[in-house]
This record gives C-alpha cells, sequence and structure tokens, in this order.
C-alpha cells in the first residue's frame, strides 16, 4: 500500500477550507497546476472524488466530507510529530498582538498547542484593532500579530482567505424587518467595512442596533434574533445561521487573515510562535 504524502493532504484542506483551487495554490505557494495535480492524484490513490468543481465554487463531495476530520488528524499529528522532536526546553518571552475579530477562532488552539509543548516560553498576549497592532509590530512593541483585513499588506505573511457570510439567528426573516438592523465592530474593522459596502451597493435600509469590539456582544445580538451580522468562515457560532442569498443582503467577499512581523531577525522563540500560528491555518 503506497504511503499517502502529508502535502496531499495538506493541500485537500486548503482547498476545502477556501474553495478555491487559486487561493489554495497561492497560500501554499504553489502553480494552480501543481495544486490541481495534487488533487487529483489523492483522488487517485485513494479511489475516490473529494471535490465538485464548477466556475463559481468548489465543494467537497460526500467522500471529502468524510475524509476531511480523518485528514485534520493527520496533517496534525504529522506537524506535531515534528514540534516535538524540536521543542527542547526553548525559554523566552514572546510579544503577540491579535485583533479582537480573529481572537475568538486563533487562541483557543494556540494556547492550547504552546501549553502542550512549550512549556518554558511565555506569551504576551495584547488585543486591539487592526492599525494599532500594525504600527505596534512596526515600532517593535509587538514581535508578531494577526489581524484580519480586506486587503494583502505588503510584506505579511497570508495566512488564510475566509468567506464573509451574513450570520443570523434561524427564527430571523428579512421580510419582518423594513429597516434591517445589524450588529458588529466599530468603523475600521474588515467585517463593518465589509457590511456597510455591500448593504450600500443596493441601497439596503438598514441601522446599527449594536457597535462593539466585544465579539460575545455582537454574537448575542444575533443569536436572539436582534440583528444580523457579517462574520468571517470558521467563527459562525452555533445556534446562529448563514444567511441565505438575498437581494437585500449582498455577498460581503472574502477577508484576509495576516501574519504581521517585526523587520528584526526573529528569536527563536518568536520563529516557534509564528510557526505553531501558521499550523493553525490549513494553507500556511
Amino acid at each position: 500500500m503506497a504511503d499517502i504524502d502529508t502535502r496531499l493532504l495538506r493541500s485537500f484542506l486548503t482547498v476545502a477550507a477556501e474553495r478555491s483551487f487559486s487561493i489554495a495554490a497561492e497560500l501554499l505557494g504553489c502553480s494552480q497546476g501543481t495544486m490541481s495535480l495534487r488533487i487529483r492524484t489523492l483522488e487517485e490513490q485513494l479511489g475516490m472524488r473529494l471535490f465538485e468543481r464548477n466556475r463559481a465554487d468548489v465543494r467537497l463531495t460526500e467522500a471529502g466530507r468524510d475524509l476531511l476530520p480523518a485528514a485534520r488528524a493527520m496533517v496534525d499529528l504529522h506537524d506535531r510529530l515534528l514540534d516535538r522532536a524540536g521543542s527542547k526546553l526553548i525559554a523566552g518571552s514572546v510579544r503577540l498582538g491579535v485583533s479582537e475579530d480573529c481572537a475568538p477562532t486563533l487562541l483557543p488552539g494556540l494556547l492550547e498547542r504552546m501549553r502542550g509543548t512549550y512549556t518554558a516560553l511565555e506569551l504576551d498576549i495584547r488585543c486591539g484593532d487592526r492599525l494599532s497592532l500594525r504600527r505596534q509590530v512596526e515600532t517593535g512593541e509587538l514581535d508578531l500579530a494577526v489581524v484580519m483585513a480586506l486587503e494583502d499588506t505588503p510584506s505579511a505573511a497570508i495566512l488564510s482567505r475566509p468567506r464573509l457570510y451574513w450570520v443570523s439567528a434561524p427564527r430571523f426573516a428579512l421580510g419582518d424587518w423594513p429597516v434591517i438592523p445589524v450588529a458588529g465592530y466599530p468603523a475600521g474593522y474588515p467585517a463593518r467595512e465589509a457590511a456597510v459596502a455591500a448593504l450600500n451597493s443596493c441601497g439596503t435600509t438598514w441601522r446599527d442596533v449594536l457597535t462593539s469590539t466585544d465579539t460575545e456582544a455582537i454574537r448575542s445580538a444575533v443569536a436572539c434574533g436582534a440583528a444580523v451580522a457579517v462574520m468571517a468562515e470558521g467563527a459562525v457560532p452555533a445556534g446562529t445561521r448563514t444567511v441565505p442569498h438575498a437581494p437585500a443582503l449582498p455577498s460581503p467577499g472574502r477577508a484576509v487573515i495576516q501574519l504581521l512581523e517585526k523587520p528584526d531577525p526573529l528569536p527563536e522563540a518568536v520563529q516557534i510562535v509564528r510557526r505553531e500560528i501558521s499550523g493553525l491555518y490549513p494553507g500556511a
């Protein structure tokens, strides 16, 4: 029986996450043709079709959905074995910035990974808005920062390009609201800018009912049926739903999750945190 190259599984996970061969290729640093070849090779080795492809979208087949958790587990185990083999007793303090809109999906996994392997390494985590964190990286106050944006930042490492969705409570009905109630982050946050641009593009009448940097407050407003909000793929909480396509709520597009790092050479401890962060994103 032939062994499965972890590059093939990582490519599969990235295409599944991004639902795009071209974006997956960009994130993994290869051509679109190479990405297509990797997926075709994996499909041939497994004897099953993993994706339904059309010009507008890429979706997992039933076989692809069945493979997803096992592929994640195998790639994660591979990465963890390499991490443990080189972990040593690396000590040091790393100053990490995380924008509020990235924190709920990044921090639980990152802290678990760091605690389990790098017991002598300390993380100093600071949350804030994207622009302030970027300034702190540029001035050397932070070693690294993970932020969300709508456009690429020069010199930043691209971790993911998640789709943005309108999210509501299951019972929320657009027809019940002559003025659409919206909850979200303040001006300057990517989800906010994407929401406003989408609403204004079709002349939808809307109003803010909650503006906050507290992700849980936004989720609560949505979950109780008081508002809709734009959220990134992977951040949609249980008990809510993505709103089906509707003329009043056009697609907000995609965001870009980026890793910023200070220009100085990175100490070993910072390189480790950088690698662990990258490992939490399929395409990094």
